[in-house]
């Protein structure tokens, strides 16, 4: 497919829409013929204001009747495996949002149908496409803090931008919320987030896999009311899970996660999200999605690279800020490019794609786990979630 344009549908014009439409227009082989949206005005609208000729308002229809290459599927979460199922099934190669899926037997069969069909199957994992974390995992290969053995993980408050560069509707967004289409049970945010939390917690530990996990519950009585985003449905929960920690199969290594924002009723002053990868022989600090505040002798800095007996290196990524939050650091959008360009280089290049199915499948067992220990009050292995335990 080298000298093949990749034509591509994308299906859910929400949020990431827009950040997803501007990874295929950033490269050079992809081309974004077809929209499609369950409301019919909606879809129109976005392929009028971005010159796209199709749109449609069932995606089966789209699979049928465009001439595409790849689907990116980017709607709520209860549909992400059914429609990788049915792309897969279609010969489409696909891009899907996470989480992928609600338990680990329907995304192993979107996986199956994927690598029987031969398409191109990535879960758009942003956290380890996003510049910053990408750099921290190659200084992390290049050895300058030796083996990395601790990753601990820091979630602050997401402060959006008073402008939004791009659209964040559609203003109804009550399937965040509810228990079986957010396929969080009584643990939604979680559910949507964690993914992040253990896809970086491999990654920047140089992809050893999670093996058990010990999820602290909190159940408290909010004072006032708190909501997120302006374009998230979360409000302050009864629940919450405020801390994660986890152990890798390599025993020597540990990770940890700690949450203090406004939705669960604490504060931290570093916002969004942040790692320490801690090693042998020195340490990483690193912004992600919505980061702030990481301060290096009083200057604003993305990564900083601490190693013993040796003077700090400071990095920063200026690539425009953020689209949607309070951040120089590009999530939204630059994050999202990179994600894009890989999946149709993965295409066009018949390689095989950095963060596969099988891997937000594993994601999400390791976000089920942490919620069966939650529930539980115990750690959890990840392998005793089976195929058909989900949190609802």
């Amino acid at each position: 497919m080298q000298d093949k344009v990749v034509r591509v549908g994308i299906v859910g014009l929400g949020l990431v829409a827009t950040s997803h439409l501007k990874g295929y227009l950033a490269h050079p082989s992809a081309e974004v013929v077809a929209v499609c949206d369950s409301d019919n005005s909606r879809a129109r609208q976005f392929a009028d204001m971005h010159g796209i000729a199709e749109f449609y308002s069932s995606f089966e229809d789209m699979l049928e009747n465009s001439d595409i290459d790849a689907i990116d599927i980017a709607t709520p979460t209860f549909l992400h495996s059914v429609m990788t199922l049915k792309a897969a099934k279609a010969g489409k190669h696909v891009h899907c949002e996470k989480p992928f899926c609600r338990t680990t037997g329907e995304g192993m069969a979107a996986c199956r149908a994927a690598r029987s069909s031969g398409i191109k199957l990535v879960v758009g994992e942003t956290y380890v496409f996003g510049t910053s974390h990408m750099k921290a995992r190659e200084l992390i290969d290049e050895g300058v803090i030796g083996r990395p053995l601790q990753v601990r993980q820091r979630q602050g408050a997401f402060l959006e931008r008073s402008d939004p560069r791009i659209p964040t509707g559609p203003g109804d967004r009550t399937w965040r919320v509810d228990p079986e289409k957010s396929g969080g049970g009584e643990y939604p945010w979680v559910y949507d987030h964690a993914v992040h939390f253990f896809s970086v917690g491999e990654y920047l530990m140089q992809d050893h896999e999670i093996a058990e996990i010990y999820g602290v519950s909190s159940s408290h009585v909010p004072g006032n009311e708190s909501g997120g985003a302006a374009h998230d449905p979360y409000t302050s929960s009864h629940l919450d899970i405020p801390i994660i920690t986890w152990k890798y199969e390599d025993s020597d290594r540990q990770g940890l996660w700690v949450r203090g924002e406004r939705l669960n009723g604490k504060y931290d002053y570093m916002q969004g999200f942040s790692s320490s990868v801690v090693g042998e022989k020195g340490l990483i600090e690193v912004l992600g999605e919505g980061g702030h505040n990481l301060l290096w002798e009083g200057k604003q800095c993305h990564l900083v690279l601490h190693r013993e007996g040796k003077e700090a290196i400071t990095y920063r990524f200026d690539e425009g800020g953020d689209d949607v939050w309070q951040s120089d650091l590009s999530y939204y959008s630059q994050g999202h490019i990179n994600q894009i360009r890989h999946f149709v280089d993965s295409i066009i290049q018949d390689i095989e794609p950095r963060y596969s199915g099988e891997q937000g499948v594993h994601a999400v067992q390791c976000v089920l786990a942490t919620i069966r220990s939650a529930r539980e009050g115990r750690p959890v292995k990840v392998k005793e979630i089976g195929p058909d335990y989900s949190a609802y």
